[in-house]
């Protein structure tokens, strides 16, 4: 079965943010076995920075699969007036 070029993308970008998330995750847990103050000022930084971008990778790639699903309807213009707008 042959994947279109959009689904590679998007498994690379998921792969990204889980991979971004697991170091993360591991920059998050290294004050535990040393608690020095670089090891603290990593964690509360670098770490949240990393997980903030993976979960927006994330949320980028989701909102691209809601799209392409169609799961969003279109607007539909209508010849009513606006509210807030006069009427001619």
């Amino acid at each position: 079965m042959t994947r279109s070029p959009h689904h590679r993308g998007r498994r690379f970008f998921l792969r990204l943010a889980a991979v971004v998330a697991l170091v993360a995750l591991g920059l998050m847990t290294w004050p535990i076995f040393d608690p020095a103050p670089l090891a603290l000022i990593a964690a509360m930084s670098l770490a949240q920075g990393l997980g903030t971008l993976s979960l927006g990778i994330y949320l980028v790639v989701v909102a691209l699969d809601l799209v392409r699903a169609r799961v969003f309807p279109k607007r539909v213009a209508s010849d009513a007036p606006r509210a807030g707008t006069p009427e001619a």
